[in-house]
């Protein structure tokens, strides 16, 4: 594995038996799945990015905004991407689970 993002996609992929379903509609479940999915992650990084941002504030002395208006280049934007693929693949591994798909 060389990141995040591969190493859910072979979790996934390893996973056995039958997926459970609530909803009649498997569609719907998925749906249902992935918003869940974005909410959880919002939150989280919510939160993380106000104490972070507080916290980074307060110790330069500058004022919020200036920190959101930093752009990277190179290997931090590099990583920065990376961070984004594993973010994806979170919440739309219900889209590649193969128990999805043969249950169709």
């Amino acid at each position: 594995m060389t990141n995040q993002a591969q190493a859910i996609a072979a979790l996934v992929e390893t996973a056995r038996g039958n997926r459970p379903q609530s909803l009649e509609n498997r569609e719907v479940e998925e749906t249902l799945n992935i918003a869940l999915a974005l909410l959880v992650e919002l939150s989280v990084a919510n939160d993380k990015i106000d104490r972070l941002e507080r916290l980074v504030a307060k110790l330069r002395g500058e004022d919020v905004e200036a920190l959101r208006e930093i752009r990277y280049d190179g290997a931090v934007a590099d990583q920065r991407q990376e961070t984004t693929d594993a973010l994806l693949m979170r919440v739309l591994r219900i889209l590649i689970d193969p128990r999805a798909q043969a249950e169709s």
